[in-house]
């Protein structure tokens, strides 16, 4: 039996002074929680702005406000970065939303919501975008080659559509952070500034706009990471631990650091497991 709409806004609700540390408030593919121990220990000494092209769910963004003062961020993905826009800028309508959207949720309901092409408002599209993503399969994020999102349900018991704590906690981090929609080609960093760019990686899913992300763009990136690091910012890249990206960065100003982490997104259970992957930076 679904909660009730009012249970689920009193469940959660919470001042804004008692709020927890923020997290990521979407699943996504690829995400750097487990690898967050490895990154931090490599950050350069200051950060004047942060700089994360790939945002998806902003696992390291969130894990290092406390060292951020302002941040720019921003994705290819349009309905990604606009979610994020709506949640620093109108949490408590997108908790009403949510709130309704879990209040419905069922098979049915999902394919509604999912089939669902003007919406006419961006608050309504960011809470439809965080609930296909907590309710769908894995948390995947993918459309088809026309930009249509075509995950099935997920077979969650109880999937945390509102999390209104943790949406006012990210509300708050999130104001002092710049979001755009764009490719990563519009990054210009400053000297003193960091960059983190966690691309779709080689080798591996990369669906999550209907362009994909080919062999080019991993040059491409190489390329942009080269003009970062010659504006004067520091520069890390993460990626797979393959021929091309070893090639790729195999040179100055790069030092390749060998890291591991488990990999969640498989459709063979079997296939879930540590996986070589690398951080690259530009810096000692």
């Amino acid at each position: 039996m679904n909660a009730t709409f009012t249970d689920i806004l009193q469940h959660t609700e919470r001042p804004y002074l008692d709020r927890a540390r923020a997290r990521p408030f979407v699943k996504w593919a690829g995400g750097k929680r487990t690898l967050i121990p490895e990154i931090a220990r490599r950050l350069p000494e200051s950060i004047h702005t942060y700089w994360e092209p790939f945002v998806g769910g902003g696992a390291v963004f969130f894990a290092l406000d406390s060292r951020i003062g302002s941040a720019q961020l921003s994705d290819i993905n349009a309905e990604l970065a606009l979610t994020y826009q709506v949640v620093r800028n109108n949490p408590e309508p997108l908790i009403d939303l949510l709130a309704q959207h879990a209040c419905n949720h069922e098979k049915p309901y999902y394919l509604r919501v999912r089939k669902l092409s003007d919406i006419p408002s961006s608050i309504e599209l960011a809470a439809r975008f965080i609930y296909l993503n907590k309710t769908c399969y894995n948390g995947l994020y993918r459309v088809n080659k026309s930009g249509q999102f075509n995950v099935p349900m997920g077979s969650y018991k109880n999937p945390v559509i509102c999390d209104a704590e943790n949406l006012r906690a990210a509300s708050e981090v999130l104001k002092n952070a710049v979001i755009r929609i764009g490719d990563f080609g519009k990054v210009n960093p400053s000297s003193g500034d960091f960059v983190y760019a966690d691309p779709p990686y080689d080798g591996t899913f990369a669906g999550y706009d209907a362009h994909g992300f080919e062999e080019a763009d991993q040059t491409r990136l190489r390329d942009a990471a080269v003009r970062w690091h010659n504006a004067g910012a520091a520069v890390m890249v993460s990626n797979s631990d393959t021929e091309l990206i070893r090639r790729l960065y195999g040179k100055s100003p790069f030092t390749l650091h060998e890291v591991s982490a488990p990999k969640t997104i498989n459709s063979n259970g079997s296939g879930r497991g540590a996986v070589g992957e690398l951080l690259i930076t530009t810096y000692d």
